[in-house]
């Protein structure tokens, strides 16, 4: 078991997410962070486990059995047993071992990653908490004190070096492409909505971002839509003309406009932007996403590859 005597600020069981139900109105819910969580676990030689994904703050956590654990996301920095610990790096935990996380620097969401996975229930092929819901996760829900979330016992040794990935997170406006609606704002307001730079709200969540702007953008004629299907990264345009973002947690469908698309190569390093962050948006063609994504997935595919 690991012994949770801090939860930290919002402290979710996630994994990859729950595919192949949005048809029945069931979320895919998921990691923020793709990146940060496929990366943790290549590290352990293994995909898709359920880690424990911390938002802005990490949590306190005491190991009842032997394991290896690595932490991926946002800077946090880390101690066990009061002595600092690397990210990005396979560190062996003995039954015992306190694990202290505090807060999310150059960052928003840390994932403490186990060989092995956490062993909570799987529903509907997925481990990962949708807290609207209460589904899935421990009990559908943040983590608390005095959770005790189970694993496997393991003495696997990992000789894998430090990653580095910067090269992933390098800050620059979020790409994004097009939407459906985008065509309905004038040159001026289209040009405005890419020159202007956005606040996150206070309010951003899993389950979105409320972005905020002192000039906001509007259409020149009210549009009125059928609820249409969105995805993580699609950019509504409510009436109050300050844009929406949908985030691991949206809904299946939405029905305010869509202005535009967050490439997928940049989720990551959207989701990994704060409360009160800055955010600026830059058209690309589609293919030049299909290319950011395939340089993506490549290296990951490659760090997947390579056993410790």
């Amino acid at each position: 078991m690991i012994k949770v005597l801090k939860p930290g600020f919002s402290s979710t069981i996630q994994d990859a997410g729950r595919t192949g139900y949005q048809q029945y109105g069931i979320i895919v819910s998921g990691v923020m962070d793709q990146v940060a969580f496929r990366i943790g676990n290549a590290l352990l030689n293994q995909t898709n486990k359920a880690a424990i994904e911390m938002t802005l703050i990490g949590g306190t956590f005491q190991f009842t059995k032997q394991t290896t654990i690595v932490l991926t996301g946002g800077t946090i920095y880390a101690t066990l047993n009061n002595k600092s610990i690397p990210m990005y790096k396979p560190i062996t935990i003995h039954a015992g071992d306190l694990l202290t996380c505090g807060a999310i620097r150059n960052g928003a969401r840390s994932y403490l990653c186990i060989v092995g996975g956490f062993n909570v229930a799987t529903v509907l092929g997925s481990k990962s908490t949708y807290l609207k819901a209460k589904l899935g996760g421990l009990e559908g829900r943040a983590l608390k004190v005095t959770d005790e979330v189970p694993y496997n016992d393991s003495t696997t040794h990992f000789t894998k070096q430090y990653y580095t990935p910067n090269v992933l997170y390098q800050k620059q406006p979020i790409r994004i492409l097009t939407g459906t609606e985008w065509n309905e704002l004038s040159v001026t307001d289209q040009k405005l909505f890419l020159e202007q730079t956005y606040t996150i709200s206070l309010e951003a969540d899993r389950m979105g971002y409320r972005l905020h702007t002192p000039r906001p953008t509007f259409f020149e004629k009210p549009i009125e839509l059928l609820s249409e299907a969105v995805t993580f990264g699609t950019i509504q345009l409510p009436p109050s003309g300050q844009p929406i973002i949908l985030m691991a947690d949206r809904q299946t469908t939405g029905g305010y406009p869509k202005i535009g698309q967050v490439i997928t190569a940049d989720l990551p390093r959207l989701a990994q932007l704060p409360p009160t962050q800055t955010i600026q948006f830059q058209v690309v063609t589609l293919e030049q996403a299909e290319a950011a994504y395939a340089r993506l997935e490549k290296h990951l595919q490659l760090l997947e590859l390579i056993r410790c």
